[in-house]
């Protein structure tokens, strides 16, 4: 019989839910923890839990609330199975579960709760850390990644227990993963002192490698992806291989369905706004022109404070809704940049005024200094807001990269939850502003795409946000697809993020 271990996590208000625990786990807020737990009363790192001879150890991590067992301000002690462990006075309970399976019974059990992805509505992101958490459950290794094909190149989106001192590391294990992905042949070594030829290779050597994992994603031929777990032990209860394989398509089954889903609701929203730009946006500007006419008429013509407030009032207010249709119509049409070569720092001073730090080396770009504007004026308004309350600092940085120049805008604000940046480009989603269109990082994203660029986007809670715009030095022109009103239909994913 093997014995298994799950972790049951209870919040302040009563919210359940197990995870399954292997050899050594991380507890706290920030996103490269094994489990992560987003109260604010939890510190980055709060707690690990080890398991030592069959013991589990829990050792709070130097926390500013603590951590509390039996009654008591915990340093590291056993951790009895049953009795419950408080984290930051009540913000969370944890209890320790044992359960004893049999190997088939915990095969079909591993099936069970996968297959369950399939019926549960859960976003990508969620979806990814639960299929991680089961695989590593299911292998008993300790380590992992799930890389997804994204844009022709894979892309690492969910990590366990590969923190800072280790991403060195993942470099050495790329090889074999790409190897895999092109083959479809998966990679299975629960024990590298029974495979001779792969004792001397140099990567397995260094990560002192026992067990090693990988396995593509597939779906019905076409792969989607690589999923790769590893161990500095040697795994003394082995999945059955068929079982095991199973679950991972399984995974590539519910990983595909969530991926068209997301897509398909980001299509329906792109589709509207094209056809509320096509149908009404411009007699709705037309009409905006007249009324702010008739506004500025009636403001000249008197002198009554009180009328003149309140042309004012209407004045803000068609200055608000033209904003708002401008916006419309700029997401909803695709225009080839009128690019210009212009000096980098002067174009950025000119925008950034007295507020705002710059730092770079003189260099120039290919931009359209009328539409690129309106990116540096949109991510600096963000990072104001986002700073205006701590009193931080917002920095716009430049360097030049093999190809092309990246442009850095970071500040040292309050920073974004981690459910709020996945959708930080969605059209008409709208965070931390009273006021606004919900379409201001749309049409940053969709700028920088016409100039050839891309835009990257890090965030943590906290400790602030960084966007980086990187420019060809030669961008390709001639190759943007033009926007189907009627259908909505081009690549964009954008919306205003602050």
């Amino acid at each position: 019989m093997a014995q298994r271990y799950q972790l049951l996590i209870r919040d302040r208000h009563g919210f359940e839910r197990t995870v399954p625990l292997s050899r050594s786990v991380t507890l706290g807020r920030q996103s490269l923890c094994d489990v992560v737990l987003s109260d604010s009363m939890i510190s980055r790192n709060h707690l690990r839990l080890e398991l030592r001879d069959d013991i589990w150890w829990a050792e709070d991590l130097q926390t500013t609330h603590g951590s509390f067992y039996k009654d008591q301000q915990l340093g590291r002690v056993p951790w009895e199975i049953g009795t419950p462990l408080r984290l930051a006075d009540g913000a969370y309970t944890l209890t320790l579960l044992s359960t004893n399976q049999s190997s088939s019974e915990l095969h079909l059990q591993a099936i069970l709760e996968t297959a369950q992805l399939l019926a549960e509505e859960v976003d990508l992101e969620d979806l990814l850390d639960q299929s991680m958490d089961r695989l590593l459950s299911i292998s008993g290794t300790d380590r992992g990644f799930l890389m997804l094909l994204e844009n022709g190149e894979l892309t690492t989106k969910v990590q366990r227990n590969l923190g800072q001192e280790l991403e060195g590391s993942i470099q050495l294990s790329l090889s074999s993963v790409h190897k895999v992905f092109e083959t479809g042949d998966p990679v299975w070594i629960l024990n590298v002192a029974d495979e001779y030829h792969l004792q001397h290779q140099h990567s397995i050597q260094r990560l002192e490698l026992k067990t090693i994992l990988c396995l593509p994603l597939v779906l019905q031929g076409r792969r989607l992806g690589v999923v790769y777990l590893d161990s500095r032990r040697p795994i003394t209860e082995p999945p059955d291989r068929e079982t095991f394989e199973a679950i991972v398509a399984l995974c590539a089954i519910a990983i595909e369905r969530t991926r068209l889903s997301e897509e398909n609701l980001r299509s329906h929203v792109l589709a509207t706004v094209g056809q509320v730009a096509s149908s009404i946006v411009h007699d709705f500007k037309n009409g905006l022109f007249v009324l702010r006419g008739h506004a500025d008429l009636l403001e000249l013509s008197t002198e009554d404070h009180k009328i003149r407030h309140h042309c004012r009032k209407i004045l803000e207010c068609v200055d608000r809704l033209t904003h708002l249709s401008q916006d419309v119509l700029d997401f909803a049409k695709v225009r080839e940049p009128n690019r210009e070569t212009v000096e980098l720092r002067g174009f950025l001073d000119a925008i950034l005024g007295v507020q705002l730090r710059a730092e770079g080396p003189a260099c120039k770009v290919k931009l359209d200094p009328a539409r690129f504007t309106r990116v540096m004026e949109n991510l600096m308004a963000n990072a104001l807001d986002a700073t205006k309350d701590m009193s931080g600092e917002v920095l716009v940085s430049w360097t030049q990269v093999t190809g092309g120049v990246q442009i850095h805008v970071r500040d040292l604000g309050q920073g974004i939850p981690r459910k709020v940046i996945k959708r930080i480009f969605e059209p008409f989603f709208s965070y931390g502003k009273k006021k606004g269109t919900g379409l201001g990082m749309a049409t940053v994203k969709k700028i920088v795409e016409e100039h050839g660029g891309t835009l990257e986007f890090i965030s943590e809670e906290g400790v602030g946000t960084e966007v980086i715009i990187t420019l060809p030095e030669h961008p390709i022109t001639g190759t943007i697809k033009t926007l189907d009103e009627s259908t909505g239909n081009h690549r964009a994913i954008g919306a205003e993020g602050a």
